[in-house]
């Protein structure tokens, strides 16, 4: 039916157009090789009867073999792991185990199974990413990276065995060997063959395999884990194995990064024999010729004690402390004394240590000169008694130029400090919102030295107030008068109204204290973008947990758009799933003063939809690692300049509503990604 332009309140407001009715009939009546000239993809997908096909055998182990085929349904390369020949249904649930746990398991640093099936010959199956042949054994043994790119990609696979613990799920064999990884930092957790669910007293995850066909399984006649790189417990019989099994095994994978070798040596029997007697010499006196750091020694002690409850008791904690290492801090295992704690502090902060440094040079060197002085004309006074009333004239000469050289070194550290103080309104205004928690340590500090250089510093007084601040700690920041002209600043309307908030990095509020919050601070003041932006990009940094953070970020949206109504930010099943509503077209950056990037950068966003009447400005998205954006829900967007999304693999709109070779023209991705069009 086409619209006619007559009052829709005449009979004749609509009338029938017989061209569409003729269209219509020709399309729903196709003789079979109409239809196949119209969608001949989908007649090649129905008429293709073996989905795999071209296996080539790229790889053994000592359960499965596995091969590089090709799906025909999906078009593209896959891995596909079988059992081996000589390996009968004894191993098949076995085999079936991995597949079904590592299927449940969805995280970047996990390898992904796409298929699991069993094969026209009986046996069991599964498909997963087909990626390359490096692991981080070769990594190690070749010496193709440097220590601190090998302790990124160790914090990697620690996230990926914490998040497996999350789901009640122990890999039981971590070593090189089994992490996937390449020169580009992409790190792959593989072969959960031997991995097992833990008991949960609370029930079950629903999304975890179930619970009776997983638990217990062993291999046949043989001991779970690989000898080197497997915990006391693993070997023993009737003992537990906990989250700090993993631990352990962790602890050899980071020996095996500092020394080129695993703790545990020598044949089969011997390695057995090692880890049960549980004996690990310290690496960096077994290997002085490799200068490992003390902390990372100590680390790794830590997390290869023979005794559980002497190790990190999660993989979080060993985390936390091999990154307070890389951080420039001692870690916990490392018990550190004054001259340790000392050089570490000089060398996370270089610069305000030389200035320190320098000024005490300067000062005692200007002191020594004026005693000397001084001293000088003493001597020549009691020596030449005759002559005093000359000599009693250079004195008052000499300490004029003493008062003159005080005087300019007064002016030297005045001017230091207000070199200092720029540098800390950089780290403040900008580097917060790159490296939040390394930006504010380090801007506290200089700011501290600047007041230290110059007591009567009210620019310094006002950051240390703004910083504290920043941290929500407004009980700290009230201890900082403020000077008249700042009495008004936006920092302070917060402070006076929240002054019992005292947080700190590891004190933060919660979710439910920082959603009222903002919602008081766009009450009390809405014009204060950049200073409330600052404040989340810090909490987000620090906070150890970010579920359920998309509470946050509705209020911080609320206070960026403080006349919208009905804006709506809601998670979908998946934590990574994530939909926008809203009447009005939202501002979800913050421009003058702010990061000029979207705020929604702050939740692990991976599928986003966008749901509005309005014209949404698809720009503020610019640099979201997103794979999926969902664009059908939204009246109309604008897109006129380039959009960064280094992530996206699918992009979906309605038809009709942009062309897609301009949306190819401006959007910029790492990979090709599908633009599908929705009816």
């Amino acid at each position: 039916m086409s619209r006619s332009t007559k009052n829709p309140q005449d009979d004749d407001a609509y009338q029938n157009d017989y061209r569409l009715i003729q269209a219509y009939q020709e399309a729903t009546n196709l003789d079979e090789e109409g239809f196949e000239a119209l969608c001949p993809s989908y007649i090649e997908l129905s008429e293709t009867s073996t989905r795999y096909q071209d296996e080539t055998l790229i790889g053994k182990g000592g359960v499965k073999e596995v091969c590089r085929t090709f799906d025909n349904h999906t078009r593209r390369w896959l891995a596909m792991a079988r059992l081996r020949p000589d390996h009968g249904p004894e191993f098949y649930d076995l085999f079936v185990h991995e597949a079904w746990l590592t299927s449940s398991l969805n995280h970047p640093n996990i390898i992904s199974v796409h298929d699991v099936g069993i094969d026209p010959s009986g046996h069991p199956f599964f498909t997963m990413d087909l990626k390359g042949d490096t692991t981080l054994d070769s990594f190690i043994k070749g010496s193709q990276r440097e220590l601190h790119d090998l302790l990124r990609d160790f914090l990697k696979i620690c996230d990926a065995v914490s998040y497996a613990h999350s789901k009640n799920i122990l890999h039981l064999d971590l070593k090189p060997e089994n992490i996937q990884t390449d020169a580009f930092g992409e790190v792959l957790v593989c072969d959960w063959g031997l991995g097992k669910i833990i008991s949960d007293p609370e029930g079950d995850s629903p999304d975890s395999p179930s619970h009776d066909l997983l638990d217990n399984m062993t291999l046949v006649g043989q001991i779970k884990g690989t000898p080197g790189y497997m915990a006391p417990e693993q070997i023993a019989k009737d003992i537990a194995k906990d989250p700090r099994t993993d631990v352990f095994s962790l602890g050899c994978i980071l020996h095996a990064i500092l020394t080129d070798e695993p703790p545990f040596r020598g044949d089969h029997e011997a390695r057995l024999a090692a880890t049960s007697e549980g004996n690990v010499a310290d690496p960096c006196q077994k290997f002085p010729s490799r200068k490992i750091p003390l902390g990372l020694g100590a680390v790794t002690l830590k997390a290869l004690t023979k005794d559980p409850s002497g190790r990190y008791q999660s993989v979080s904690e060993l985390k936390k402390d091999v990154l307070r290492y890389m951080e420039g801090f001692s870690p916990k295992a490392e018990e550190t004394h004054f001259l340790r704690e000392a050089f570490l502090f000089a060398s996370r902060n270089r610069i305000p240590v030389f200035v320190a440094f320098f000024s005490m040079i300067l000062l005692s060197v200007l002191s020594t000169l004026f005693v000397q002085r001084l001293d000088f004309l003493q001597q020549s006074v009691r020596e030449e008694s005759h002559l005093a009333d000359h000599y009693a004239t250079a004195a008052d000469a000499a300490n004029q130029r003493h008062l003159d050289a005080l005087s300019k070194s007064q002016e030297e550290q005045r001017a230091l400090s207000q070199s200092l103080m720029s540098s800390v309104k950089n780290l403040k205004s900008k580097g917060v919102f790159d490296t939040p928690m390394k930006s504010i340590r380090e801007a506290v500090v200089l700011a501290e030295h600047s007041l230290a250089l110059n007591p009567d510093s009210e620019a310094a007084k006002f950051q240390l107030f703004a910083l504290n601040s920043i941290q929500l700690n407004f009980k700290g920041a009230l201890e900082f008068p403020l000077p008249e002209g700042h009495a008004r600043h936006g920092y302070m309307s917060f402070a006076q109204a929240f002054p019992e908030f005292d947080y700190h990095r590891e004190k933060r509020p919660s979710l439910e204290a920082l959603c009222d919050f903002l919602e008081e601070a766009r009450t009390l003041d809405p014009n204060h973008r950049p200073i409330i932006e600052r404040m989340i990009s810090y909490d987000a940094a620090v906070r150890p947990s970010k579920k359920s953070y998309h509470q946050v970020v509705l209020e911080l949206i609320n206070y960026l758009n403080p006349s919208h109504e009905n804006i709506e930010l809601k998670p979908g099943l998946e934590e990574s799933e994530l939909t926008l509503r809203s009447l009005n077209r939202p501002r979800l950056i913050v421009n003058r003063g702010g990061s000029e990037q979207c705020v929604l950068r702050y939740l692990n966003v991976r599928n986003l939809t966008l749901e509005s009447p309005s014209v949404l400005d698809l720009a503020q998205l610019n640099g979201l690692t997103i794979q999926k954006l969902d664009l059908t829900g939204c009246a109309r967007f604008r897109l006129k300049q380039p959009l960064s999304l280094p992530a996206l693999d699918t992009i979906i709109i309605k038809s009709g509503h942009h062309s897609i070779e301009e949306l190819r023209t401006w959007i910029r991705s790492s990979g090709d990604f599908e633009i599908i069009e929705a009816s």
